[in-house]
This record gives C-alpha cells, structure tokens and sequence, in this order.
C-alpha cells in the first residue's frame, strides 16, 4: 500500500513539474516574440484607391509607397497589390470613376484576403460632388468588393488631410469624411484614420496632397497596426 502511494505522489509531483516546464516555455516563447513580426492571416493584400495609393511623387513609387512598405512590416510571406489610379474618384459622373478603369479589371480577377480601400480626394475636388450620391455609391463598391471571390476583409481608411487647399480640406471633414464613416460601420469593415494621423504632420506632404517618404512610411505603419490588433 506504502508503494502505491509512493507511486501515485511521484505520479502527480511529475505532472507538476511537466506543467510548470510548459508554463515557462510559453513565458519564454513570448518574451521571444516581443518586437518581432507577429504572422498574420492575411497573405494577400489588395490596395484600392488614388495617386495617394498608388504613390504619386514618390521618386522610387515601387518601394516607397505605403503599399510596398505593409509586407516587411507584417509576415513573412505577405504580398500586396497596388491598384491606385491617380485622379480616380468614387462618384459614377466623375472625372475619373475607379470603378470603371482598367485598374478595377484587374483588381476582380484577383482573390485576396484583405482589401483596403482608400477613395474620396479627388470627389471632393469633382465638379459632380455630391455627398449623398457619393455615400450611395461608396457604401456599394465596398459591398461588392466584400462579395467578391474569397469575400476578403475589409478596411475603409478615411483619406489624409488636404493642406494643398483648405477649402477642399473643409469638405472632406464636413462631408466626406462622415459619410466613409458611415458606409464602414453599415458594412462593418474595420477602419483607418488617415486624416488623424495626417492632421499635424504638414511636413510628410511636399506639395500639400501626396504623402513622401516619410510620409508612406507612418501609414504602412498605422495601417500594419490595425491588421495585427484586428
């Protein structure tokens, strides 16, 4: 009898001790990860959106542009696609409607986890602006594009600020900005705050539109952030 209880205490202090290993293993694996890249679900990662996404000014777009810059900051394995269209707008009467362009085509052929969508510059700037119409046909293409194959997550961002031209700047906040607001909360899409992040920073702006370097490279950071906490 003497034995068995013997037995059954080394039993129980072993799996004391097996546990306590596991505990310290996962405390280890975790101060191991602080800092590094965390691996994520999206692999794939389509960008929707103007010159400010495709990287207008930039002096090498392909590297520099917030876009190229999301996947190092992300997993390893992550690619993304850039379909901005400088001057591209939302509203179907516009000067340049996104959805009509040849950007748009290839962006329907691709399936992707993850599509960001960034529209709504140019409109104010349009002679066709029209918030009601705008909110209308922005809440569908953001619908559609949750349809589409793979029904990919979405992020709506709300566009930087506009120092180039307060008045623009005014309509964006007064109207654009609520109405993107209101079409990513009906849709339930996860959402980017460009225009916060953007507000007092006038010097990531050259020409008082389009983001530099340093500029791409704060939103890839704000936007990496989001992905990893969502």
């Amino acid at each position: 009898m003497k034995k068995l209880c013997a037995r059954g205490a080394a039993a129980k202090l072993a799996a004391v001790v097996l546990m306590a290993v596991l505990a310290m293993g996962a405390l280890m694996l975790g101060f191991f990860m602080q800092g590094r890249r965390v691996r994520i679900a999206p692999a794939r990662i389509s960008c929707v959106g103007d010159s400010i996404t495709f990287g207008f000014g930039l002096g090498n777009r392909e590297e520099e542009c917030w876009v190229s810059l999301l996947p190092a900051l992300l997993a390893d394995g992550c690619e993304t696609g850039n379909y901005g269209l400088s001057g591209s707008c939302v509203l179907s009467d516009g000067s340049l409607p996104w959805l009509e362009s040849p950007r748009a085509r290839e962006f329907w052929a691709m399936e992707e986890d993850l599509v960001i969508v960034m529209l709504g510059t140019n409109d104010v700037a349009d002679a066709a602006w029209d918030v009601e119409r705008f909110e209308s046909e922005y809440g569908e293409l953001v619908e559609r594009v949750q349809h589409k194959a793979g029904n990919p997550r979405v992020i709506v961002m709300l566009p930087p600020r506009i120092f180039a031209s307060p008045a623009l700047d005014e309509t964006l906040v007064g109207e654009a900005i609520p109405a993107i607001r209101r079409v990513q909360e009906r849709a339930g899409a996860d959402l980017v705050d460009l225009y916060t992040l953007t507000m007092d920073h006038p010097e990531w702006f050259d020409d008082g539109l389009h983001p530099n370097a340093e500029g791409n490279e704060a939103i890839a950071a704000c936007i990496a952030d989001t992905i990893r906490s969502a």
